[in-house]
């Protein structure tokens, strides 16, 4: 057997330093505590070639306690593997090279002695361990024997009492873990909001797999396949496509493979060792090579590579049509995290204070410890428990908060950046409303292109006009307004990319162009164009009708919980008007709101602000996807989208506008409503009462109608009530 070169850099039982791997051309450096790799291709390394498959997939067992009727295995396979001869096999192929294994079967954990070859394989070995399972075989108990052992557990999606239990035991144990959703057409049904489930349940990524095998009615139509595209693009987490979709759902890929060659890696990059003792390309293909040693599965592989690079008989294999050769050429060095991605949206933190001076103070707070690296720092854990704005979370070390990319002042307004599924720094929020300020809605997972929303206080026409004459960067525009000048300036925006790039650079901008006088900021989760701000200039004239309400919500994967939370605030507010449907709390009007803000922050609600008398409410109306129960084909439910639209017409005579979407992209298996309305409490109420009727989930939004017209209102607000560098009043 010819060993691994740089075997001898560590031992058998050190898991924290790089192992090094030759590529066919290129070299690898892989951190098994980690996942981090560094791919090294360079003139020294064109001559490397592999001497063994990067990752073994293996079967331990053909034993399943489910019956699903898209499995690949063959469930007359005989069930040949013991600790010691798996041991023995995964110790040989460790010192040749290979770098991962993963569990599969079968269920692994329906093997006899799988605790004990997992903590031998993690004590005598540097090979990452991870595994794939059903998680009906974990409770509490068996799981302690399990804990910090694996790299990443992916938990195939079933039904929701398993996931929810396993989620909670891997977030009490720091177990990094993702997700197996198979996606055929009425999978896209339900996906999205099984994907905001599991972003909310701690999940690091979702693995969305093709269906391979016989027949090709569960594979996904080009129109699926588009869909599932935009899916992916506005994902709250991150997801990785199986290689078996190859390059027919249009969305990019890191590389083209390891070596970049286009393949999809059976057989070369990795195999899969089945339960009867056999070695072949991947679980897909038919029939192998009997190998029940490490020194025969190297031989296989060996022989093999040419052979098993042909593709599957089934239907579905990617091999039939090839990923992209074209895919962007790999720089000499590339360095990436093999267990995650970052697809999650931006999160944005406006608080608005009365003064610059106040504003001021606050940040100072914030600043100690600040950045941060390895979420909040402690001078912030400190804070927040004095200050009693720290929610229940914030103790959990699985719900690590990471601390915010950008933190910075500008004018009387605070901003932060910062990326999270979720509200990455809920604290920041509790604390700036404890402080008097006024925290902008939203800003919780956004995708769209940043803009800076700016007003300068000028001391005339002909001040404006200078102003308006100064150079700008590309993409920013201004509108002079009275006394005043907008500007908007686009942050971070692809088709600007002369724009400013950073909250800093925006900052270093604006402050150039209004130099001593007066600036107010914003942040606008979307871009604004030159009929945007016509349109908003047109009213500015104009008083809006006010009314001060609360939307609280409370979000959790499960939806029991969520609302037996909202239930248990809803009751400490006796003194106030509250509307509840589920997780959800309306507050109208509100009295105390910046008090009330703080009280939802500490139970780990979103708090969003509303001022007008006109609201539009959202509301999506979606039933449970039903799970496939012991081999049985799940029908998928069907709303009754015309029973609801006649108890809402009913209900809501009254609405202002009214927008009925029963077969709304992508969610063909749920109804969304669009109202607007000066009495939100009585929509609320009628949703919910409809949604009770027709036996659905039901999700409420609530924001102030015309969004950008409040902002730059705001602005105007508050630049006008700040004095001049210098004034003495």
């Amino acid at each position: 057997m010819q060993y691994h070169a740089g075997m001898h850099l560590l031992s058998d039982a050190d898991r924290g330093r790089f192992r090094r791997y030759p590529l066919d051309g290129a070299r690898l450096y892989f951190h098994p505590a980690t996942g981090t790799q560094i791919r090294i291709a360079t003139e020294a390394t064109r001559s490397e070639r592999r001497t063994a498959p990067r990752v073994a997939m293996f079967g331990i067992t053909n034993a399943c306690n489910l019956r699903c009727d898209f499995c690949s295995r063959d469930q007359a396979l005989p069930s040949l593997w013991t600790v010691e001869s798996a041991l023995a096999v995964l110790k040989g192929l460790s010192r040749a090279g290979t770098l991962e294994v993963a569990f599969g079967g079968g269920e692994p954990f329906a093997f006899r002695g799988f605790d004990e070859l997992v903590a031998e394989l993690h004590q005598r070995t540097p090979l990452a361990v991870h595994v794939t399972t059903n998680g009906t075989l974990i409770d509490k108990k068996s799981w302690l024997r399990f804990a910090g052992r694996f790299g990443q557990v992916r938990l195939s999606l079933y039904d929701d009492q398993t996931f929810r239990r396993c989620a909670n035991l891997f977030a009490a144990t720091g177990q990094k873990w993702g997700a197996n959703i198979l996606v055929d057409e009425p999978a896209l049904w339900s996906l999205p909001a099984q994907l905001a489930e599991l972003a909310a349940a701690g999940c690091h990524d979702v693995s969305l797999l093709s269906y391979v095998g016989v027949g090709a009615e569960r594979q996904l139509s080009a129109t699926g396949r588009a869909r599932l595209a935009r899916l992916i693009e506005d994902s709250p987490l991150p997801c990785r496509l199986s290689v078996c979709f190859g390059d027919r759902v249009p969305v990019p890929r890191l590389f083209a493979g390891f070596d970049n060659d286009g393949d999809c890696g059976a057989g070369h990059d990795f195999i899969t060792i089945t339960p009867d003792q056999q070695v072949q390309s991947c679980s897909f293909q038919d029939g192998g090579v009997a190998a029940r040693t490490a020194d025969e599965i190297l031989a296989a592989w060996g022989r093999g590579r040419a052979a098993w690079a042909h593709p599957a008989a089934r239907s579905g294999c990617a091999r039939v049509l090839p990923l992209a050769q074209e895919a962007p050429p790999l720089p000499a060095i590339a360095i990436w995290q093999g267990f995650s991605g970052n697809n999650s949206g931006e999160c944005v933190l406006v608080a608005k204070f009365q003064t610059v001076a106040a504003a001021e103070s606050y940040l100072g707070e914030l600043l100690p410890g600040w950045p941060s690296d390895t979420g909040y720092p402690a001078e912030w854990h400190e804070l927040f428990a004095a200050e009693q704005v720290a929610a229940p979370t914030m103790a959990n070390p699985a719900s690590e908060r990471d601390a915010p990319a950008e933190l910075t002042a500008i004018g009387s307004s605070v901003l932060a950046l910062g990326h999270a599924a979720d509200d990455a720094f809920p604290e920041l929020r509790a604390l700036a409303w404890k402080r008097g300020a006024y925290v902008v809605p939203g800003g919780i997972h956004v995708h769209d292109p940043l803009t800076c929303l700016v007003a300068v206080r000028c001391q005339s026409s002909k001040d404006v006009a200078a102003i308006v004459a100064r150079p700008r960067c590309p993409g920013s525009r201004a509108y002079p307004y009275g006394d005043a000048l907008l500007l908007t300036l686009p942050l971070s925006d692809r088709a600007q990319p002369e724009a400013p790039q950073s909250l800093a650079a925006a900052k270093d901008e604006i402050l150039r162009i209004a130099e001593h006088r007066p600036v107010a900021v914003e942040l606008f989760e979307e871009p604004v164009t030159d009929a945007d701000m016509v349109a908003v200039m047109k009213h500015l004239g104009e008083e809006p009708a006010r009314q001060a309400r609360l939307h609280i919500r409370f979000w959790e994967f499960d939806r029991a919980a969520a609302a037996e939370k909202a239930r248990q605030l809803a009751q400490t507010l006796q003194d106030q008007q509250v509307t509840r449907s589920g997780g959800s709390l309306l507050i109208d009007p509100v009295r105390g709101r910046k008090r009330l803000a703080v009280l939802a922050y500490r139970r780990d609600a979103h708090v969003h602000p509303l001022d007008g008398a006109a609201i539009e409410v959202a509301g999506r109306f979606w039933l449970e996807p039903p799970r496939p129960q012991k081999g049985k084909k799940a029908e998928p439910r069907i709303l009754d989208s015309d029973r609801l639209h006649k108890l809402l017409r009913e209900g809501l005579p009254k609405v202002t506008a009214f927008e009925f979407n029963p077969d709304c992209e992508p969610y063909r298996h749920s109804t969304q409503v669009k109202l607007r309305t000066t009495d939100p409490a009585l929509c609320m109420r009628v949703l919910a009462s409809a949604s009770e009727a027709v036996g659905s989930e039901l999700d409420l939004g609530f924001s102030d109608t015309d969004a950008l017209g409040w902002a730059v209102r705001r602005l105007l607000s508050d630049v006008r009530g700040l004095s001049w560098v210098g004034d003495s009043g």
